[in-house]
């Protein structure tokens, strides 16, 4: 029965690493539920603000040791990593609203 049960889970993982992970769209949070679902989700930057409309706790999506504050570009005109995203937002640290990144 658990060999069974086993062999399940390991063709439920490999649909979701073969269908599922690739249909995601980089920096969403529906990515990075599905790595947590995988298990990958100690590679992500672990960063997050609150939204004061909802009260909803946003992670960034980006990886682990991706941020680099002096880096920081409001105006998206160089590839900057000094900014955490999710889906459509962007924040860095030094708002009230967020938890400053603390991945190593």
């Amino acid at each position: 029965m658990r060999q069974r049960e086993r062999s399940g889970l390991e063709r439920l993982e490999a649909f979701v690493r073969e269908t599922v992970l690739p249909r995601t769209y980089p920096h969403t949070m529906e990515r990075r539920r599905v790595l947590e679902a995988l298990g990958k989700a100690d590679r992500l930057c672990n960063a997050r603000t609150i939204e004061y409309s909802t009260g909803d706790v946003i992670l960034c999506t980006r990886k682990a040791s991706h941020y680099d504050p002096g880096g920081y570009d409001p105006l998206g005109e160089t590839k900057s990593e000094g900014s955490h995203k999710c889906s459509t937002r962007t924040w860095i640290d030094d708002q009230p609203c967020n938890y400053p990144n603390t991945a190593a």
